[in-house]
């Protein structure tokens, strides 16, 4: 294959691992993760290592080596290019956006809202009596949810205000 071909590919997974490494929060590392030989220094962050081998592929491309040495170094990225992304792959699965409690109350009790919507109005479309008796005992025990999911919230946003006045 071209070289100007697997530079380019190399160009584009090093944006690829680089974005990997941004959503990741950029993690320090606690100890050094890869092979010694693998990597010139030892970096305390992701981004550190990417824009290393960022600088051997701009050097790669500049320098007029020998075809042999040429495809060494090209290997060698692809090597730290893996062991990069073994990396982000043992790295914790990233989270969403961290929601507060009072977040996650809301949520629930937004969807309790829907479901008693929901339940009420099969209530009223229900046609025989005993479909509709169930509706009523889901209705009263969903009715029962929301209450719960309301109060606490109060007991909730009681305990943060009061903690807050401290």
């Amino acid at each position: 294959m071209n070289q100007k071909v697997i530079t380019n590919q190399l160009h584009t997974l090093l944006d690829h691992l680089a974005q990997q490494v941004k959503r990741s929060g950029n993690p320090r590392l606690k100890k050094m993760s890869f092979q010694r030989p693998l990597f010139k220094h030892s970096h305390p962050v992701l981004s550190d290592y990417i824009d290393e081998c960022r600088a051997s592929l701009a050097s790669l491309e500049q320098d007029a080596h020998s075809t042999t040495i040429k495809t060494w170094q090209l290997e060698h990225l692809v090597e730290q290019c893996q062991a990069l992304q073994k990396v982000l792959n043992s790295l914790p699965i990233e989270r969403k956006a961290t929601t507060t409690q009072q977040e996650q109350l809301a949520g629930y009790e937004r969807r309790l809202l829907e479901m008693v919507a929901e339940l009420e109005e099969k209530v009223a479309t229900a046609t025989g009596f005993h479909e509709q008796q169930q509706f009523l005992l889901t209705l009263d025990i969903t009715r029962q949810r929301l209450e719960r999911c309301q109060t606490a919230q109060k007991d909730y946003s009681w305990k943060k205000l009061s903690r807050s006045n401290r």
